[in-house]
């Protein structure tokens, strides 16, 4: 039944939705616009609204960042960067797999998809053209491959994500049920492992010898580059903290210390041994990003208070039901979030989503974590357009590719990705 603080939640969230969507504000601003309206409209109460900036899980997002940038200021990427072509001995196919790894090894660390590309982009470019390959051969794949296997291995980004779903579950009421970065990982992997496979071989024969555009190399600029080495010791605290915290992450459970707390002691470290500075930690929080998903979790918290949840979870599950496939629900899930996600950024769109999809899976009575992978599936997917994530603007600009080149090249992998992830997942997580 509609009531009116049913009516009001439901308008306040596709206002935030639209929100997202037409980006004529920046979406942390969008997000705490929502948060404001629902707590005025008496959606959520003030315990409610604090306690999202106090989310554990969005903590240990802030300090692994501080980690992270941390990191990137050793000279692991440059090492690492200089074995790779001694190893490739002027093969642009080897040298762009090299630097895919590469790009792939930074991806479980750092989680950031800009900020991977920034670094091995440069590289990977400066080794094209001294072998005389256009950069427009390795540009899109690269970022094809970067965004696929985002926080994929159980290392320390890889914990975002199902700590954030699990603090979902808890908004919304949903017991018996926790997601683990093993769970996040192994519903991921076919899909990851045949798009790695089609950028390497398919992927890299299909994109353009030649830029459709011409390329501004000098607007990919690697922090690397930019910034002074740091002191023998400083260096190696970094790496001695950012690997040593990674460890930490890993085995929490066993010793019994939260997560949050390990990452926390983690980027303390790294300022008090001077390996991050003020201005550095302040370049590296994405205080957008954290904006979006505190709002997500208002959104999540109002749904679920006024009884939106509940009623829209009824009315999906009523069609999912009608559906009666495993499949057909995920599929349904899939080309949702895959679609929306090309016209606003994917986190954003994951987090708006989300509460809605969790409200109908808790209606139907099922495992809940097959549906989030789904939805994480479809929008690291974020292939397609120059909107869904800000790497792709990057990549454009570094091979020279136009919105059609793009689109054209992005058509296998989102095929690939969606058919593997619906298949398996519905294979490992049934519906009916």
């Amino acid at each position: 039944m509609f009531t009116p603080s049913i009516i009001i939640c439901i308008t306040i969230s596709l206002l935030t939705i639209i929100g997202y969507l037409s980006n004529k504000l920046p979406m942390g601003v969008v997000a705490m616009l929502s948060l404001i309206a629902f707590y005025l409209t008496k959606c959520i109460n003030t315990t409610d609204a604090m306690s999202y900036f106090g989310n554990q899980n969005l903590w240990l997002c802030v300090c692994m960042f501080i980690c992270s940038a941390g990191f990137t200021r050793t000279q692991f990427v440059k090492n690492l960067a200089k074995k790779v072509n001694q190893l490739a001995k002027g093969s642009a196919r080897k040298i762009f797999f090299g630097y895919m790894i590469l790009g792939v090894i930074l991806c479980q660390f750092i989680g950031q998809a800009v900020a991977e590309f920034s670094i091995v982009a440069p590289l990977l470019g400066a080794s094209m053209d001294e072998i005389g390959v256009k950069r427009s051969k390795v540009m899109y794949p690269l970022v094809v491959a970067l965004l696929a296997t985002m926080a994929w291995l159980p290392m320390g980004a890889a914990y975002s994500f199902p700590m954030q779903v699990n603090s979902m579950f808890e908004t919304f009421g949903i017991t018996g049920f926790s997601m683990t970065v093993l769970n996040d990982m192994i519903l991921r992997t076919p899909g990851i492992i045949l798009v790695l496979i089609y950028v390497v071989t398919v992927g890299f024969n299909l994109a353009p010898d030649t830029p459709p555009v011409a390329i501004n190399a000098s607007e990919i600029v690697s922090k690397n580059d930019s910034e002074e080495k740091l002191p023998a010791f400083q260096e190696k605290c970094g790496y001695v903290i950012f690997f040593g915290t990674c460890f930490a992450l890993l085995i929490s459970g066993k010793i019994g210390v939260d997560p949050w707390l390990i990452s926390l002691a983690g980027a303390v470290l790294m300022v008090l041994c001077g390996v991050i500075k003020g201005k550095q930690i302040n370049d590296a929080l994405p205080v957008s990003y954290f904006a979006v998903f505190a709002g997500a979790l208002a959104m999540g918290g109002a749904l679920t208070n006024t009884g939106a949840a509940d009623l829209i979870g009824n009315m999906i599950a009523t069609m999912a039901n009608s559906v009666n496939s495993t499949v057909g629900v995920y599929f349904i899930i899939f080309i949702v979030t895959f679609l929306v996600t090309q016209f606003m950024l994917n986190g954003a769109v994951m987090w708006s989503l989300m509460p809605v999809i969790l409200a109908t899976v808790k209606v139907m009575g099922v495992n809940p974590i097959g549906a989030a992978v789904i939805i994480h599936i479809a929008a690291t997917a974020a292939y397609s357009t120059p909107m869904s994530c800000p790497a792709i603007p990057l990549a454009m600009a570094a091979g020279g590719y136009d919105f059609k080149s793009v689109f054209k090249q992005s058509i296998i992998p989102s095929i690939l990705m969606c058919v593997a992830g619906v298949l398996w997942i519905s294979f490992m997580y049934p519906i009916f």
